[in-house]
């Protein structure tokens, strides 16, 4: 009798086996053999496309001078499309680039957009103007919306003698319960400061139209049967390098692409300073995009499901409700 042994086994079996595993223990898996190594690429691939989309879930962001703490209100983020994201094509076995799909997959960005927008109660959607009819092609929320909510825009101001000012930012992975808005599970992207810096924001100001309104050709892909579309972008890979981008944290899982106008400050009454001496600024940031590793937001979408499999029913909620 032949032994039985993994390899023996069809591809289609080899992937049911796979599949459960949460992608932390998936990983280490790809260092057994090519043949493992191409399927786990395809369960990767799989879930970065349903990573990416979010469906039920929302991305809210808490962005703010220190300042403004109880006063700066959080944004929800809209889906914009996903960069290098297409359909999936199996590699051929004498691809020179086999070893580097994996690389290139932790190097893909989620692009999504802030609003000052309330998200319905069922999900993600955003509210509409009246007249938008559930299911079709302007209704906000589907795969298709191109609807923009009220851009996020804030206000920096600069003393004389300040170099640079600070921006708390707090990412989080949300699903709105069906009761009173409450979150039915709350996982942090990334928590950070951003460090602004005068001369930053003096450059970017400076630059004016030519670094604002950057255009991507859109390609929309369909993906799956009942999957809806993933919106891939056709971007070159310097883009990531953009000055306007500034990013949370070292690990670049997270960042922000800003426009920048400066604020001409009326004065009415001469001020005597010294030659050395730096003006007072102020400068408006508008939010254009939220970029997010979306291998980094696979992993905090299989911790959100983990937390929202409580079984137990115990939970403190703190809120008024009235």
């Amino acid at each position: 009798m032949d032994k039985c042994c993994l390899y023996n086994l069809p591809n289609e079996l080899l992937l049911y086996i796979l599949t459960p595993l949460p992608t932390p223990e998936l990983l280490p898996l790809t260092l057994i053999s090519q043949r493992i190594y191409t399927i786990i690429l395809r369960i990767l691939h799989n879930r970065l496309v349903v990573a990416s989309e979010l469906h039920s879930y929302s991305l809210l962001l808490e962005c703010y001078h220190p300042s403004a703490k109880l006063t700066e209100p959080p944004y929800f983020c809209t889906y914009h499309g996903t960069d290098g994201l297409s359909s999936y094509e199996p590699p051929s076995h004498d691809d020179p680039n086999l070893a580097g799909r994996l690389g290139d997959m932790r190097n893909i960005y989620s692009r999504f957009k802030p609003h000052r927008r309330e998200l319905e109660t069922g999900g993600r959607r955003v509210r509409g103007p009246p007249g938008d009819v559930p299911g079709s092609r302007t209704f906000p929320g589907t795969a298709r919306d191109r609807y923009q909510g009220e851009a996020v825009k804030q206000i920096l101001s600069l003393d004389g003698h300040e170099l640079f000012t600070q921006l708390v930012a707090q990412t989080n992975l949300v699903k709105i319960g069906p009761r009173n808005g409450l979150f039915t599970c709350f996982v942090g992207v990334e928590e950070g400061v951003l460090r602004v810096w005068r001369q930053w924001l003096k450059g970017i100001a400076a630059k004016g139209a030519s670094a604002v309104g950057s255009s991507y050709p859109e390609v929309v892909e369909e993906v799956g049967k009942g999957k809806g579309v993933v919106r891939e972008i056709s971007q070159k890979s310097e883009d990531l390098d953009d000055e306007r981008i500034l990013w949370v944290s070292s690990a670049k899982n997270t960042g922000f692409r800003f426009n920048v106008r400066e604020r001409k400050l009326r004065r009415d009454t001469p001020i005597l300073i010294s030659a050395d001496e730096d003006m007072p600024v102020s400068y408006e940031i508008e939010y254009e995009e939220l970029l997010v590793r979306t291998s980094h937001l696979l992993l905090m979408l299989e911790k959100s499901l983990v937390q929202e499999d409580n079984s137990s029913g115990k939970a403190v909620v703190f809120g008024s409700f009235g």
